[in-house]
């Protein structure tokens, strides 16, 4: 009987895995450019104890220089960010993944594929109550803030987990 719930956990786990995949793709055709790595890599080191300030060090300065239609540049540059934090979640995904036992890693995934689902309509929700001219960029923006949250957290919860407790002797407590 548990040989047989290991296997149903483990096939659940790659059927989710597999279907995440056009999901975790949300931008196919961006490749993340070095300079916005390093961009996002020197912010978070001099921005140590605020990394969330951090969101948007590349896009803003990536909108104002981009000449133009501004509505354009703001979906772009957008897309541009969030492909460099969304290789940072992968990263940080991985690195979590390989502390988790099996049950931990299948959480993880059910949770992950969760959070994919809700920032998707989350965006989309908030595109579609502003002004039609403004929701793509809006909801760009939005999806960019999400995925960088997101990789901000498992980041932090993955360094975490690589701590111990220092080693004590134990105590007796009377």
């Amino acid at each position: 009987m548990i040989v047989t719930m290991r296997q149903t956990t483990l096939l659940a786990t790659a059927f989710l895995l597999a279907s995440a995949a056009p999901v975790l793709a949300q931008a196919p055709n961006n490749s993340v450019q070095s300079a916005d790595r390093l961009q996002i890599a020197s912010c978070m080191r001099q921005n140590a104890a605020a990394t969330a300030a951090c969101i948007g060090s590349v896009a803003v300065p990536c909108v104002r220089a981009a000449s133009g239609d501004r509505r354009d540049a703001e979906i772009a540059c957008a897309r541009r960010e969030e492909a460099a934090w969304r290789e940072r979640l992968t990263l940080a995904t991985q690195m979590l993944g390989r502390s988790l036992d099996a049950g931990g890693r299948s959480q993880f995934t059910a949770l992950q594929l969760a959070w994919e689902g809700f920032a998707v309509q989350k965006c989309a929700f908030y595109g579609s109550a502003q002004p039609p001219a403004r929701s793509a960029g809006l909801q760009a923006g939005c999806e960019l803030r999400e995925v960088a949250q997101r990789a901000l957290e498992v980041e932090r919860f993955a360094a975490g987990r690589g701590r111990r407790a220092p080693a004590s002797p134990p105590q007796i407590i009377r």
